[in-house]
């Protein structure tokens, strides 16, 4: 587990450079930190793994930020296809560490959270989720891969450093669908775009979701269709949830592999999405309107 706050001595042992070097560049403003009440300078650990991912920096000693599976594995070396292919056999085989190597590596590296997501996450689960029809153990396998996912997910979002009067994006899954992944997932990245998040997570009502929406007051709502039923919500509700948050200026996304008929549906205040480029590529056009 990473500390929440570095010394320098141990921000440039992360890196390979010297501590000068490092003492350097948060005095001429380069590097964000605080110092003590002695005067020593602190390095929040999310400030330097942003660091890291925006000046594409190797990283020498991952341990120290709480990454020692991506030191030994060295993941962020692999080509995209052997990537998701180990991925998807650590997660099959239960070997947390294997897994959390392959999702924190690249992000590491400084792949974006869309590219992971959309890519290695996405392809080993949805191979994962058909086993149920070729062996007895699959369901249970999925659901222990869901689980390792969650976790090193949520240790990325820890990573994320958390900003102040941005606009909020609120967002569940709906009632009828249990997944908790697609709905973190779409909560990650919008943080990582820079928008205050608020998951409700999974089997989330519609008025639920609507009472946030009143109190929170987001300029972007998701909802996840994942659960296999998710998808047979009267398109009346759906409408209904459209118009009002339309009175509010706040966006709606749907998208999950459930949507079922749901993909035909229209309101000039929805987007259908497919992926998380999708809805990326709408809280960036929400992010421009409000001058973010």
């Amino acid at each position: 587990m990473a500390k929440g706050y570095l010394t320098s001595r141990e921000v440039a042992l992360i890196l390979g450079v010297s501590e000068s070097s490092v003492k350097r560049w948060i005095d001429d403003g380069l590097m964000p930190a605080t110092r003590t009440a002695g005067g020593h300078r602190r390095i929040a650990t999310p400030d330097i793994v942003d660091y890291i991912r925006r000046n594409n920096l190797p990283v020498l000693n991952a341990d120290i930020l709480g990454f020692a599976e991506t030191q030994t594995l060295q993941p962020q070396l692999l080509e995209d296809q052997e990537l998701t292919q180990r991925l998807y056999f650590a997660l099959e085989n239960g070997d947390a560490v294997a897994a959390a190597a392959m999702i924190h590596g690249p992000f590491l590296g400084g792949r974006s959270l869309v590219w992971l997501f959309d890519g290695p996450v996405r392809t080993a689960m949805h191979r994962l989720g058909e086993l149920w029809q070729q062996r007895p153990d699959g369901i249970m396998i999925e659901h222990r891969a869901t689980e390792i996912c969650v976790q090193a997910v949520m240790r990325l979002r820890q990573m994320l450093i958390p900003r102040e009067n941005i606009p909020a994006a609120l967002g569940a899954a709906t009632a009828g669908d249990p997944y908790i992944l697609p709905t973190l997932m779409a909560a990650t990245v919008l943080r990582d775009l820079g928008m205050r998040d608020i998951n409700l997570g999974p089997d989330t009502p519609l008025p639920s979701l609507l009472q946030a929406a009143r109190t929170e007051k987001p300029a972007l709502v998701w909802l996840s269709f994942s659960g296999l039923d998710s998808g047979k919500l009267p398109p009346a509700d759906l409408t209904a949830l459209a118009d009002e948050l339309q009175s509010m200026d706040a966006a709606l996304i749907i998208g999950g592999r459930e949507l079922g008929p749901l993909q035909d549906f229209r309101h000039p205040n929805v987007t259908i999405g497919q992926s998380m480029a999708d809805l990326v590529s709408l809280a960036q056009g929400v992010l421009a309107k409000t001058g973010r």
